[in-house]
Order: structure tokens, then sequence, then C-alpha cells
């Protein structure tokens, strides 16, 4: 359980980073605008920090995209391949 729990955690935070990065956002950026520090925003992005729903939300937000994009695999790569078509 726990290792599927940290899986979980681990896709969710690199799909916020592809998209955080694709709107070219600093992760100090992300912090101000989350109101924690870019070290903490660090440690959300790269898993190692469990993600809220609350958080979820506040990041969705500001990577205009829905919550539940961020948690479903298919969505998030069939919002890539549409950017690189164009």
């Amino acid at each position: 359980m726990l290792q599927t729990t940290i899986n979980h955690t681990a896709r969710v935070a690199g799909k916020i980073r592809t998209l955080r990065r694709n709107r070219e956002y600093s992760q100090e950026y992300m912090a101000l605008l989350l109101n924690i520090s870019q070290n903490a925003y660090s440690r959300l992005e790269n898993g190692k920090t469990p993600i809220t729903i609350d958080r979820l939300y506040q990041i969705s937000t500001i990577l205009q995209t829905n919550p539940t994009s961020l948690l479903d695999a298919e969505e998030v790569a069939v919002q890539e391949w549409q950017r690189a078509r164009y």
C-alpha cells in the first residue's frame, strides 16, 4: 500500500513539474503563489511531500488545468501531444 501511494505521489508530482515547465513558471514563482518556500515547493514537486487535495486544487488553478487531469496519466499525455502538434 505504501509503495502504491509513493508511486501515485511521484506520478502526480511529475505531471505538475511538466505543466509548470511548459508554462515556463519557475519553482520560485509557484512557491510565491502558494505562499510557501521554494524548498517546500521543490519537495512537493519531487514527490517527497504528499500533496493534499487543497494544495492540488491550488496548483491546478495556477497551472490553469483541471485537478483531475493531474491525477489522470492519459490526460496529461494528450495535452502534451496536442501542444507538440502546434
